[in-house]
This record gives structure tokens, sequence and C-alpha cells, in this order.
């Protein structure tokens, strides 16, 4: 018996043989052709994009009525991107200038956009490397298996099997969804990934972002699944298998405990009430949010309307998915554009030279304000669909009251451009910042004085104010929401809203991670937003919580110099909790 650590997404614990496929083909060995084998190449090319178009258009088609909507969307973007022309000049370019066999060139091309989507500081862009790479994946499989036809193709009945490969695309995905696999594995993948969202909207257990370890796991071997804790136990023993299947139990019986909270007001037994919130990237991702109990939308990611593109979206196109979103819930607070000069791929880019250092560079509102047309266009699609519910409008990364003036003065134009053209919209949208940038979170008074509304976005503020990138895996260790100036900034930005009277919520990861619920609210946060899925857990944790018997915890974990007594003193506030609505329940 071993165990492997990689990232948990979905939910649950499975138990199962292992089922491994092989699917990487990028390792194939760059080789060059004859300059009279060029136009061939070409051919070949053509032929694997035009056969892997085909099948993807297939398998759209075969998607079952009942699959969650993200399938359909993921197959959608692939298919885009397998059409794009400039995919295949690029790589035509390559084998022309190269002399490379198709497949060298479409694996140099990969490399090559690789490396702009990993400099990217935005971690759900810098995530979409991994379209690149599905999609590249599946037409090297057209160029190296097309002669041969020996593709390995996947019939069995995976029954109970937990799934090991090197990476799943969503046509595998949906290819897999009528064969019962229980839980599956593999090496590529992250928190944010297509194939992280599947797990979420299949309700499997999986396990993410192995790097290569599922070599050690052999087809046929008895594996367990964990994705509350990401390990992976290979050929698990009797004593742990008892262990792992009480440990399930517990999970599905604390499941139907939180479906039961669903229309269950979020309020403290000490009568605090809380709003949650969900963050959304989708407009298919609005059922999720209202299934989770969510009673709005804090937190609109619109770059997904950007993504895997070369046109802009119009102004209509973007008009069109905001309604969606804003007609299916009580509140949608809409973020703005969050891309910036280091996106060199898709709708939102500009012709030029990556980034040095993205993330101080040209992103957010600083890209939107340099790019006027662009942002013009996505106010006036919010504004219009402000006519069909309430609408906030949040702007990102601000840093400066500067910048604040300069986007009022560009939404009072666009209000006079609408009301010119007698187009029905809500005047009285509210206007409300991230604080992801330390500089914000410092001066929070005075853009709690500037705006109607704060919001603050953990991810971005703690990499930051501790100047580490979570993903790096040298300094990830570094990554720490209790550090003592990430705690003091928070607390600066609730303070205040609550001096200026306008509302706070917080919609980076911190909210969806129910270790830090009485934390926060002992701070005096009551408005969280978060991923779909974590809402029931928090609001579960919310109604067993007493704001008042949290505070002398709250303010030894703020004022605690030491960082493993912080965590000590967290552990010991959850605990109390625990203890006290135990008392209370032997009591009653």
């Amino acid at each position: 018996m071993f165990s492997l650590q990689g990232t948990g997404v979905g939910s649950g614990i499975a138990i199962g043989p292992a089922y491994v496929i092989q699917q990487s083909v990028t390792a194939a060995a760059m080789r060059r052709v004859e300059e009279d084998q060029i136009d061939q190449e070409i051919e070949r090319l053509e032929a694997a994009l035009k056969t892997t178009s085909e099948r993807l258009a297939k398998t759209r088609g075969d998607v079952p009525d009942n699959a969650p909507k993200e399938i359909a969307a993921f197959l959608d973007a692939h298919i885009m991107m397998v059409d794009d022309p400039t995919l295949r000049d690029a790589t035509v370019e390559i084998i022309q200038d190269h002399q490379f066999s198709a497949e060298s060139a479409l694996i140099m091309h990969r490399n090559q956009l690789a490396e702009i989507f990993e400099n990217m500081e935005d971690e759900y862009l810098r995530s979409k490397k991994d379209d690149v790479d599905q999609v590249i994946q599946q037409i090297l499989q057209q160029l190296v298996f097309s002669d041969d036809g020996e593709q390995n193709e996947l019939n069995d009945s995976l029954d109970g099997c937990i799934l090991v490969a090197h990476d799943l695309t969503p046509a595998d995905t949906v290819h897999f969804m009528g064969m019962n696999m229980s839980a599956f594995v593999t090496n590529l993948g992250s928190p944010i990934s297509h194939v992280a969202i599947l797990a979420g909207s299949l309700k499997i257990p999986a396990v993410v972002g192995l790097h290569g370890a599922v070599r050690h796991i052999a087809h046929g071997t008895n594996v367990a699944v964990d994705a509350r804790t990401g390990e992976v136990i290979v050929d698990p023993d009797e004593e742990t298998l008892k262990i792992l299947y009480a440990r399930r139990e517990e999970y599905e019986r604390h499941q139907s405990e939180l479906l039961a909270l669903k229309d269950l007001d979020a309020v403290t037994r000490d009568g605090e009430k809380v709003t949650l919130l969900a963050n959304v990237e989708l407009p298919e991702d609005i059922e999720h949010a209202l299934n989770s109990g969510a009673v709005g939308v804090g937190l609109y990611r619109t770059e997904y309307l950007f993504m895997n593109r070369v046109q802009l979206p119009t102004e209509e196109e973007q008009f069109e998915a905001y309604k969606e979103v804003v007609k299916s819930l009580e509140q949608v607070t809409i973020r703005t554009l969050d891309l910036g000069a280091d996106k060199q791929v898709d709708g939102g880019r500009k012709q030029g030279n990556v980034a040095i250092n993205p993330a101080l560079g040209l992103r957010a509102v600083r890209f939107c304000l340099r790019s006027v047309d662009i942002f013009r266009t996505q106010l006036r699609a919010i504004y219009r669909a402000s006519a069909f519910g309430e609408v906030q409008c949040l702007i990102p990364m601000l840093s400066n009251l500067d910048e604040i003036k300069q986007v009022t003065a560009l939404i009072d134009e666009v209000k006079r451009d609408l009301d010119s053209e007698n187009v029905v919209y809500d005047p009285t949208v509210k206007i409300g910042g991230m604080i992801e940038v330390p500089a914000a979170a410092i001066t929070a008074d005075q853009f709690a004085q500037a705006l109607d509304f704060l919001s603050v976005g953990t991810n971005d503020l703690i990499q930051y104010t501790l100047a580490i990138d979570r993903v790096d895996d040298d300094v990830n260790y570094l990554y720490d929401p209790l550090h003592s100036s990430i705690l003091r900034l928070i607390k600066n930005v609730l303070d205040a809203g609550t001096k200026y009277d306008i509302p706070v919520s917080l919609c980076g990861e911190m909210a969806s991670d129910s270790r830090y619920t009485r934390l926060l609210l002992g701070m005096g946060l009551r408005i969280f937003s978060m991923d779909p899925g974590a809402i029931p857990e928090v609001k579960q944790i919310i109604r067993q919580s007493d704001v008042f018997s949290t505070l002398d915890y709250v303010d030894k974990i703020m004022t605690c110099p030491d960082s493993a007594r912080r965590l000590d003193w967290l552990s010991h506030l959850n605990v109390a909790e625990v203890s006290v609505l135990q008392t209370a329940r032997v009591q009653s």
C-alpha cells in the first residue's frame, strides 16, 4: 500500500479497480522532412484538423440531455479552437520554415502557446493552457494513428472503476459518462481546470494534478480516491479500507443533511443574517447556483466571452449573456473585463509583446481604460441588461481614486448615449470596486467614500501582499490566508464599509473554505460570494455559529505573530463552536 497526493476536486470517496488509459502523444520525437514532402505534411495536418473537428462535432451531438451544460460549452470551445484558421496557419508556417513534420510543427506551436498562457497572472486564464493541450492532443491522435488505426479506443464498461489518465478532455468525459466510472485520477489539471469543473458537475470524486505520479498505478490495482483530501491510496490494506468505508458513509450522511438546508436562511444562532452569493463564469452555472441555495451572484466573471475566439464579442452577444443571468437571480454583480497585455490570445488581445511581469502590468481596469472601445461596449451591454433585474457593476484591480473618476466618467457617457437612443436601463446601477491590491486595502476608507460597495478579492490580495504565486510549486508553501497582514487588510476593508455604511463582500477562495467561515464572521463579514458547490457547507456552519462567542478567538488569531499558533487558534475556534452546539442540543 502507498499513497499519492494531488488536488482533490468533485466530491466524495470512491474505491475500485484502476482502469489505466494512455493518451499523451506529445512526447513524439521531433522529425524533419524533405523539402518535397512539405506539401504532403500540410495535407496531413489539414486532414487531421478536419477529422478532429468532425469527431468533436459528433461527440457534441451525442451529449445526453441530462448531462451538465458545462460539457456542451467546453466541447463548443474546443471545436472553435480546432476550426480557428490561426491554428492551421501558424502550424503550416512552422512546417514550411523549418521543414518539420506536421506532428513536430504542431507540438512546437503548442509549446509557443503554452509559454504565453503560463505567463498570465490570472489563474483562470492561465488554466486555459489545458484547453490548448487537450485540443492539440486530439489532433495529434489523428496524425499519429491515422495510418495504422491503432487509436486504442476504450469500449469496455467502466462500471465501478477508477479511470486513470494523463488528462481528460470534455469529449473524453462525454464518452466515459455513460460507462459508469466511479472516479478519475489525472496527471494534469488544477482546481479551476475544465476537468475539475466537470467533476463538480458530475458530483464524482477525482484527484488531479498528480504531475506524472499516475505511472505508479497499475491497471486493475485496487485504488481509493478521496476528493476532500486529494489523496489516492493504491492497494489499500483491510484496515485502511474499513476506515475509508466509514468515512464515505459519514460523507453521504453529511450530504443528505446539507440538501435539507437549501431553502433555509443563512442566519447565525445569535440572529446575525448572512448573504450567500455565488461566483459564476458561464450562464450555465446559474442552475448550479440556484440548486445550491445562492440568493444572487456576487461575482460574474465575464472573461469567458472573450476566450477561445479571434473576434471580440459584440455588444449584442454580451447583452444576451448578461441578460440570461440577470433574469435568473435577484441580484447579479458583473465584474468588468479582467484581461491584460499578457493575454495575447483570444478576443481580448492587443497585438504586442508579452508583459515582462504580467502581475504588475496592463490588466483589468488598466487594460479597460486603455482600450476604451472594448470597455464602452461592455458597459453598454451591462447597463442594457440592468433593465431585466438588479445589476451591480464591479471594477477589478483598482489601485487609486483617479481610476474610479475615469470609470465613472465613461459610465456617464454611456448612460447619455443610451438615453439619446431611448434604450431602457436602470440608471441607479451600483458601482463597486474589487479590493485586491494592498494599496486599495490600506486606503479602503477612501474607496468606501467613492463607491457604492466593495468586494475583497483574497486570491490576488494574498499573492500581491506576500509576493508569491500560489501555483508555483517552489513558493506556494508561503501562500497563507491567515498571515497577519492579510487578516489586517481584510479587517481594514470591513471596518471602512461599516464606517461609511456600504456593503462589503468577500469573493476569493477564503469565502469558499469552510475553515475560515467563523473567523470571517467574527471579523464582521456578512456577505460571502463563493463557488456554488461550497454554499451548503458554509451555510451549515453559519447556522451552527454564535458570532459573539467567536470574538475572543478572532482577536487571538489576528494578534498572534506565530503562524503555527494562528492555525491552532483557528482549530480551537471551530472546535469550540461545535462543542457549544452540542451542549445546546443536550440542553434542548
